[in-house]
């Protein structure tokens, strides 16, 4: 079968988009693990749990929302939770890590409880898209789960508005767009160490509504922090 052929007004397009595609990127090592603080466990919608799994002394999560209390016992994907401490705060020498990795052809994340001996305990292992989809609701980020596109050991959100026409080129960028470029080489720079932002501008409709497409693609493990993730949201909310 003969190869299709790109009509030259559409090789003159795409060349004409890749040239005004507006790039903030660095790229150190990709971080996979992160200690975190109960606080964040919490933020993330986990009570973490002192008890017996099974009948053996254990240290387990269980969702906030159940409420659950001391000395309640309970039955999940068949095996019996019994709850004796509500951790308030972690015994000196603890540490919770949080590890993102790829199982099944996805990204996951795992929550991990060290004890002061180092023995390690996993609390959960979720699909990373879906443990951020519900961390972003529960903190209210509309714009990213809104962009939201795909999730591993990185994090890709899209965002566009509008059809695609002639781009615009640097110099006549609308300050709002300046803007989203300079917030993404800080956060990129500043607080996550390695991404990728692009942005491509291609003015305003006939209504007055601007038109572009917005990329980010970020280490997954810097939207567990929720100062991080709230600026991404604002960066991309400050765009519609």
């Amino acid at each position: 079968m003969a190869k299709k052929k790109i009509a030259p007004t559409e090789l003159l397009r795409k060349h004409d988009i890749a040239l005004n595609t507006f790039v903030r990127e660095n790229w150190e090592t990709i971080p996979n693990q992160i200690e975190v603080n109960l606080k964040s466990l919490k933020a993330w919608g986990f009570d973490l749990i002192f008890g017996l799994r099974a009948g053996k002394a254990s240290v387990f999560v269980s969702d906030a929302a159940k409420g659950r209390q001391v000395g309640d016992i309970y039955e999940e994907e068949g095996e019996t939770f019994e709850v004796q401490e509500i951790v308030k705060s972690l015994p000196k020498g603890a540490r919770i890590l949080v590890e993102v990795g790829l199982q099944d052809r996805r990204g996951v994340v795992r929550g991990v409880y060290r004890a002061a001996n180092s023995e390690e305990t996993v609390l959960f292992t979720l699909p990373a898209a879906e443990l951020l989809l519900a961390y972003f609701k529960k903190h209210r980020l509309n714009a990213l789960i809104e962009a939201f596109h795909s999730s591993g050991l990185t994090t890709e959100f899209i965002q566009r508005r509008g059809t695609t026409g002639k781009p615009w080129d640097f110099d006549r960028l609308p300050p709002k767009m300046r803007q989203a470029l300079r917030v993404a080489r800080d956060i990129i720079r500043d607080e996550t160490g390695a991404g990728r932002f692009t942005l491509v501008y291609f003015g305003k409709n006939k209504d007055g509504d601007d038109r572009y497409i917005v990329t980010w693609l970020l280490p997954t493990i810097h939207l567990f922090d929720v100062d991080i993730a709230e600026k991404i949201d604002k960066s991309l909310a400050a765009l519609k």
